[in-house]
């Protein structure tokens, strides 16, 4: 690699010297505004580009990448890039320096602008709040690649590439309350009052699925592109192989469920007065023991990877944690999904929702906003709002949250 590097850093020498026997070519003066802005295992570059200026970036691990250096220290450099540019694949917590120079008609490079030094962090600790997605209250919200959705009372449907260009969408069971909705593989599936579920394959067009149930559906659990569950009021559960065609499962409780998850091979749902009850295939209910009486809102599940070794001999452990959160803030948490433990509540609101990307995060009523390396230490953020915040997804870049009043907010 160091010798790609070398290699590169000589060719990039050799096109200075040739491309600067150019009569009009010669170097430029670097932006005066350039900036290196951190976010989630990523850092981006921005500037205000000048007419016929091109400029390239140097960036690399610590504190001491200049345009000079860049190649001797193991940087990296990018010809000709635009503002803004993201650099990507970056390790949170670690330091990384970052610079550029300018030319112009491909001459040599000017003076490089000073180096900025910035570590990536995980997403969750900064919420900005966005414009208010219609006034009434957003129930769940999903996302993949570049589709969100966002679904609340009244059986309201909006969808957009981010929160910000989200339109409303027709629903072909409204006015019934939608209170969830996830991506299944196949597309989206959202479920709701008397035991609606709707489904699209690209998040624009909806369509009515029968239930066989007039319950109310509180949640999804669901496996990629394979079966989904959706669990609500008395206990329901429904398994779909496909999220078309709709089977009642065997549950292991009357009482209400307002949450489900799936992961490490388990289907996890939690409810009323302690509830938790879990499945191998989603259609057989186990009931466990919570250690706790108070109604359950919500369960998530985190995967840490641990890389030992490096090169041909590294390898990589991955660990599971299932977090479960309610009313007061109870936390429950559980290597396994069958066994659980109390933990110090997060607080003395109903917390509900939770997800995890690289970290947990937890969001309740409101405005609360809790953030976890480890699923059992936790602290607050500051969420910009006092709304109740009902659902939360984690999206490619950071995440998203919703509540009451059409509340949107978005973390990088």
């Amino acid at each position: 690699m160091k010798r790609f590097v070398l290699l590169l850093a000589a060719l990039v020498s050799s096109a200075l010297l040739l491309f600067g026997c150019g009569s009009s070519s010669s170097s430029a003066d670097a932006a005066p505004d350039f900036t290196a802005i951190p976010g989630d295992s990523v850092v981006t570059l921005a500037w205000t580009a000048q007419p016929g200026v091109d400029y390239w970036l140097f960036y690399g691990a610590g504190s001491s990448v200049t345009s000079a250096n860049w190649a001797a220290v193991g940087g990296q450099a990018v010809i000709n890039a635009a503002s803004p540019y993201t650099i990507t694949g970056l390790t949170n917590g670690s330091t990384y320096s970052f610079t550029m120079n300018a030319r112009k008609n491909g001459g040599p490079g000017g003076p490089g602008a000073p180096t900025q030094v910035v570590s990536p962090r995980f997403a969750g600790s900064k919420w900005t709040v966005g414009t208010p997605l219609g006034t009434g209250r957003l129930n769940g919200t999903a996302a993949f690649s570049t589709a969100g959705v966002f679904v609340g009372a009244g059986g309201t449907i909006f969808a957009g590439a981010t929160p910000a260009t989200a339109v409303a969408r027709t629903n072909p069971a409204a006015p019934a309350d939608l209170n969830a909705v996830n991506f299944i593989g196949p597309g989206f599936l959202a479920v709701g009052a008397a035991g609606t579920i709707i489904s699209s394959a690209d998040a624009t067009t909806w369509v009515a699925r029968t239930s066989g149930s007039i319950a109310n559906l509180n949640a999804i659990g669901a496996v990629g592109t394979g079966p989904s569950v959706a669990v609500g009021a008395a206990g329901t559960a429904l398994f779909s192989a496909d999220g078309t065609t709709w089977i009642s499962a065997v549950s292991a409780t009357t009482r209400d469920l307002f949450g489900a998850a799936f992961g490490a091979g388990l289907y996890v749902a939690v409810g009323a007065g302690g509830t938790i009850m879990t499945s191998p295939d989603g259609t057989t209910w186990t009931a466990r023991q919570s250690n706790t009486t108070n109604d359950l809102r919500a369960v998530g599940l985190g995967v840490f990877a641990t890389t030992t070794g490096s090169g041909l001999t590294a390898v990589v452990t991955s660990t599971n944690l299932f977090v479960a959160t309610g009313v007061a803030g109870t936390l429950l948490t559980s290597a396994d999904g069958l066994t659980w433990t109390a933990r110090a509540p997060l607080s003395s609101t109903r917390m509900n929702a939770v997800s995890f990307g690289g970290q947990f995060v937890a969001v309740g009523d409101a405005g609360r906003i809790f953030t976890s390396l480890d699923g059992i230490n936790w602290t607050a953020q500051v969420s910009g709002t006092t709304n109740d915040l009902t659902a939360l997804v984690r999206t490619t870049t950071g995440y998203t949250a919703v509540g009451a009043a059409g509340t949107v907010l978005t973390s990088f």
